[in-house]
């Protein structure tokens, strides 16, 4: 473990407990027991982070709380700073956890190490695990006392979060250090939270172990891509377990070959994601685990449609089928009335970083008629409303519905009743996104709705934070000014004229803007001063009418990230980037001209803060 030297780690303890890398005046007083602190922690980056953001959680701070602090510093670190002496601290800041997160960190360690631990899939699985509750004095949901929980750890700065924030500056997913996820394994064997087949971490090398606290084995994580030593399983309590992950189990031979889903009757978490081996015997054993509350079969080789015997899930609030062949729902999927999350679909992505990415239609589902009796749908997937237009007048039925995804091939008179729909689910929608894949040669402006309907305009979406579109609109909806709360915006194919620069520019909270082929057809991209005021992500693809893009000194002043597929822009220039005062990465992609390259290469270098410049070729 590389140690700091005493400025730096100075500077890491501060930036930990404060939020900057020097000390604020007010407690000038404190740098004597910082010094003790650090002297402790030997300059170990680790041990500094994980003392620090204990130190970070204390309300009121004050020097003997931080002494009380020093006091439970293991003096292992001081005469054994590797292994042993880093995971007594690292102890200590699971200790220091308030009760209701002990169950949620400990949770982490069904993950394989170096797994990407993604928020929106872990908050749902601690809620079907029954970690958090909404308490009765809050107005918290329950999925929304799991996103509390999943912040407060981040705060604690004891895992390792991803550096790309999402478009409201959440962080998205993070990873679980070695260290730490050694010592949360041996705490779960040891209270028989977790049981583990094929857990590997980084003192060990075999990879077929399994490590098992008690007979009755309540939570199972399979880890191992070749796994079949079941011995040590096959004589234990498996009727007990309440929840199964398989993850890295790619593999078409099944691990643990004797062990059944039918022994598991108790089961309410089953993520088997990855998992290329599940046949149709699986699937059917699986249809019969009535308890089930999270299911994610996500890039698994299921077939294109669900069996009917899904409909018996009746418990189901999560279905996970995401990168997948299914496209159609049976009809006896609208008896899962408990259903919050149906998770279908999936994007193209155009760069490595993700961050230029397109909805696949190819991947977009049917849904049955009647689904409208789905009352606790939260979500609902990539929905092809070509062969099911019906679903255009259901989707208005379903008054918890936040998230909504609808596309389209052949342009038809489908979309006339959806502004109606859309103007019902005003109060509840925050993410909204209309596909229509136009035909060349087609002129009709196809989301015309959007702008014409009555009802969508007395009652527009008022508290969407993201909207992406695609189709012919010509004018921007006049609505589209009062979205307050809008954070991420998307258009492809709008044809959408210079007055829409002036509209978005003034949407306040406007973080992320991606302008792809066809959105505009101006010559010139201007942010002006006082415009942009919040947006720190922007992308421009491929857009063949612009020239050139401006940024004028106070448009954009937090603009972070650019990405840009340039073309072959002989004439095409950039200005005023070195105004970007907070600029920190500039993507380039796509079929890229030299020339154009070398002058913004020379223009950044420039820059004071000297942002990152990747290249790469557009992953088409």
């Amino acid at each position: 473990m590389q140690h700091l030297t005493p400025e730096d780690s100075k500077k890491l303890l501060f930036k930990t407990v404060f939020g900057s890398e020097q000390c604020p005046r007010e407690y000038d007083h404190f740098k004597e027991v910082c010094d003790a602190i650090l002297e402790k922690c030997k300059n170990l980056p680790l041990a500094i982070v994980s003392i620090g953001g204990m130190l970070a959680q204390r309300k009121h701070k004050t020097v003997a709380d931080w002494q009380g602090i020093i006091k439970r510093i293991p003096s292992e670190l001081e005469t054994n700073p590797a292994l042993e002496g880093m995971r007594r601290v690292l102890s200590l800041s699971y200790d220091d956890l308030p009760y209701h997160l002990k169950a949620c960190f400990l949770y982490l360690s069904v993950f394989p190490e170096d797994h990407v631990i993604r928020r929106g899939a872990l908050v749902r699985r601690w809620a079907a695990e029954g970690f958090v509750g909404a308490a009765a004095h809050s107005s918290l949901s329950l999925e929304e006392a799991a996103h509390s929980c999943f912040d407060e750890i981040i705060s604690r700065s004891i895992v390792t979060p991803d550096e790309e924030l999402s478009s409201n500056g959440e962080v998205r997913s993070f990873k679980v250090h070695d260290i730490m996820l050694d010592v949360i394994t041996t705490k779960c064997v040891q209270e028989n939270f977790v049981s583990f087949v094929g857990k590997t971490t980084h003192h060990q090398q075999r990879n077929d172990t399994t490590t098992i606290g008690h007979d009755k084995v309540r939570r199972l994580s399979i880890q191992a891509a070749c796994c079949n030593n079941s011995s040590s399983l096959s004589s234990r309590n498996l009727p007990n377990v309440r929840s199964l992950t398989i993850l890295g189990s790619t593999a078409t031979e099944r691990p643990l070959a004797t062990i059944s889903f039918t022994d598991m009757t108790l089961l309410r978490v089953l993520d088997l994601q990855g998992c290329r081996w599940l046949s149709k015997q699986d699937l059917r054993d699986i249809c019969r685990l009535h308890l089930l509350r999270y299911l994610s079969l996500r890039g698994t080789t299921i077939p294109a449609q669900l069996p009917n015997k899904i409909g018996e899930l009746k418990a189901l609030v999560t279905l996970d089928v995401r990168q997948t062949s299914v496209r159609f729902l049976p009809r006896s999927i609208t008896r899962l009335q408990n259903l919050n999350h149906l998770l279908a679909g999936g994007y193209r992505y155009y760069t490595r970083s993700h961050s230029v990415k397109h909805f696949d239609y190819d991947t977009a589902v049917v849904m049955p008629a009647g689904f409208s009796s789905m009352r606790a749908l939260q979500r609902i997937p990539f929905l092809d409303v070509e062969r099911s237009p019906h679903a255009l007048r259901e989707v208005e039925k379903l008054e918890h519905l936040t998230r909504l995804c609808v596309m389209q091939k052949v342009h038809g008179a489908t979309w006339e009743s959806f502004g109606s729909s859309l103007s019902k689910l005003s109060s509840s929608l925050l993410s909204l996104s209309v596909m229509q894949y136009a035909h060349s040669g087609n002129e009709y402006p196809q989301l015309s709705f959007l702008s014409n309907d009555r009802d969508l305009d007395r009652s527009p979406p008022r508290h969407l934070q993201s909207l992406h579109l695609m189709g012919k609109l010509s004018v921007l909806p006049p609505w589209i000014s009062s979205l307050h709360s809008l954070t991420t915006l998307s258009l492809r194919e709008t044809y959408l004229g210079d007055g829409m620069v002036h509209v978005l520019g003034n949407l306040r909270s406007l973080v992320s803007l991606k302008l792809y082929r066809l959105s505009y057809t101006g010559n010139v991209l201007c942010l002006e001063r006082h415009q942009f005021l919040s947006l720190r992500q922007l992308v421009v693809d491929n857009i063949d009418t612009l020239f050139r893009i401006t940024f004028q000194q106070g448009g954009a002043p937090y603009l972070e990230t650019l990405s840009l597929a340039l073309g072959c822009w002989r004439k095409r220039r950039i200005r005023g980037i070195t105004n970007l005062t907070r600029l920190r990465k500039v993507e380039l992609y796509g079929d890229i001209n030299e020339e154009e390259v070398r002058t913004l290469t020379e223009r950044i270098d420039r820059h004071p803060k000297r942002p990152i410049v990747t290249r790469e070729d557009r992953l088409d």
